[in-house]
C-alpha cells in the first residue's frame, strides 16, 4: 500500500505554518513595544577618582593590581562614592586626566535597582562660575564626548570650556 502526503497531513501543516507566518507578519508590528528602562535625572557634585583608589583612602581596602584603574566613581564631599557607567561621556574621564582633576557636576541617570550612574552632561565648578566640558573640532563645528580624533574629518579635537549662564533656564532633557 503507498501513502500519499495527502493522506499523512503535510499538507495541513504547510498551510498552518503559512498561516502562521502572513499573521505574525501582520500582527507583531501592532503588539507594544518593550517600554525602555525608567531612571530619574540627577546632579552630583565632587572628583571623579579611581574606585580601588578612593576604597583603600576611605576605608583601607586594598584591590588587586589589576583592578586599580578598573571603574571610575564620583567622590562626593562627604566621602559617597558613586560608581560611573563606562560609556563615552564616562570614558572621558579615563582618558583625559583633564577632566579627574576639578571638582565636577555631573548631571546623571540613575536607573533603579543600580548602583552606578549614566553621566549624561560635565560641568567643571571653578571659582569664576561653572562651565560645560566637552571636546570640539573646529573644522568640522561638531561637538564629540571623549578625546580621539574627530569621528567626521578625522583631525586632532581640543577641550572647550563654556561657561554656563546659571540665570538661563537649563533644558537637561537630551544631552
Amino acid at each position: 500500500m503507498t501513502m500519499r502526503i495527502a493522506d499523512c497531513g503535510m499538507w495541513s501543516a504547510r498551510w498552518c505554518a503559512r498561516v502562521c507566518l502572513v499573521a505574525a507578519f501582520f500582527v507583531v508590528p501592532w503588539l507594544p513595544a518593550a517600554e525602555p528602562p525608567k531612571f530619574e535625572l540627577e546632579t552630583l557634585r565632587g572628583h571623579v577618582v579611581y574606585l580601588a583608589d578612593a576604597l583603600h583612602k576611605q576605608f583601607g581596602i586594598r584591590s588587586v593590581p589589576e583592578a586599580k584603574q578598573r571603574t571610575l566613581a564620583l567622590q562626593a564631599a562627604d566621602g559617597k562614592l558613586v560608581p560611573l557607567v563606562e560609556d563615552v561621556r564616562g570614558r572621558a574621564f579615563r582618558a583625559d586626566e583633564r577632566f579627574r582633576k576639578p571638582e565636577v557636576e555631573l548631571l546623571v541617570r540613575r536607573y533603579a535597582g543600580s548602583p552606578a550612574v549614566q553621566v549624561i552632561r560635565v560641568f567643571e565648578i571653578v571659582e569664576g562660575g561653572k562651565y560645560e566640558l566637552d571636546y570640539w573640532c573646529d573644522i568640522c563645528a561638531i561637538a564629540m564626548y571623549e578625546l580621539k580624533p574627530c569621528e567626521c574629518c578625522q583631525q586632532e579635537i581640543e577641550l572647550r570650556r563654556r561657561k554656563v549662564d546659571e540665570t538661563q533656564p537649563q533644558c537637561f532633557l537630551r544631552p
